[in-house]
């Protein structure tokens, strides 16, 4: 009996040894809904008095996920006398001027800008330089330049332009087109002249770090984009594969407790290359300083990322 009683604590000892912390059981992230929202397209036109252009919409439901147009959604021009828009999208130049030509679904509003000329001479566009997403960090500063065109693409030359951002906590834009991160987020940055408004250029605040650690190469970000938090990689990030790695975002570099779990990787074949995943809704961006690869089948660290604080 003695004999059996030492052989049955060996056991479950052993068990006990090999038991996963309670911190490296499995979780299933939750699935992230995102805000539904409407693309329009071109963001900026420019025609002369009874010309027409066709603007388009594409719309993205609350999985981020491009879905049919909703049959509800209505077409319509914030100023008449300028400008009128049918169902189709199809828009009709009445007189000089800009007016925005927008699509509402619900509470989702999109807006592109047409302007309107009399004339092949006259500012009719305004582009700014780059156009695409600026990302900067918090501090940090780009400068943007702006140029003015004719309906027929001619430069349109001696324009002054007032730059603006919709969001000054968050980005300020001095009258030299240098834009400063203030906060962490995004804004609107436009340039006006002679009563012309350019499209707006999206400036966003973000975090960002590089992955050290056992073979882990790359860098990742967190970033405010359309309203949702993500966590990016870009397209050098690589980690050493091993059995169920997971990313998370966590407040210690050793650890994922306490923290929130993003994403499978080896599960789903993403341990290299830019990738981006959606981070839960009650997430802010300044609430975790790591990201965090783990191992949850053994236990520890494959790569982190230290977003500073």
């Amino acid at each position: 009996m003695f004999k059996k009683l030492l052989f049955a604590l060996a056991i479950g000892s052993t068990f006990a040894a090999c038991k996963k912390p309670v911190e490296d059981v499995p979780v299933t992230p939750p699935v992230v809904t995102v805000p539904e929202r409407l693309e329009i397209t071109p963001a900026t036109s420019s025609i002369l008095t009874g010309q027409t252009a066709q603007f388009t919409i594409k719309f993205y439901n609350n999985l981020g996920v491009l879905a049919p147009t909703p049959t509800s959604l209505v077409w319509s021009s914030s100023n008449t006398a300028i400008a009128t828009v049918n169902q189709t999208g199809l828009a009709t130049a009445v007189a000089a001027g800009q007016s925005n030509i927008v699509a509402t679904y619900n509470t989702i509003i999109a807006s592109a800008a047409l302007t309107v000329a009399v004339n092949n001479t006259v500012l009719s566009t305004i582009n700014i330089t780059p156009s695409t997403t600026q990302e900067i960090l918090l501090n940090g500063t780009v400068v943007l330049g702006a140029a003015g065109t004719n309906v027929a693409g001619g430069v349109v030359s001696g324009l002054t332009f007032n730059w603006m951002s919709n969001a000054t906590t968050t980005v300020q834009i001095n009258a030299a087109g240098m834009a400063t991160g203030l906060a962490y987020g995004s804004a609107n940055v436009t340039a006006s002249a002679n009563g012309i408004t350019s499209a707006p250029t999206t400036i966003q605040v973000i975090r960002q770090g590089n992955f050290t650690g056992q073979g882990s190469a790359g860098s990742a970000k967190l970033k405010i984009e359309n309203g949702t938090l993500k966590l990016q990689t870009t397209s050098n990030f690589f980690v050493a594969n091993a059995p169920d790695l997971r990313i998370y975002l966590t407040n210690s570099a050793t650890s994922i407790a306490g923290s929130v779990q993003i994403a499978p990787l080896s599960t789903a074949g993403q341990t290299s290359g830019a990738r981006s995943w959606n981070v839960p809704a009650n997430v802010t961006i300044t609430q975790y300083r790591y990201a965090l690869v783990w191992c949850a089948q053994f236990g520890g660290a494959y790569g982190v990322v230290d977003f500073g604080m």
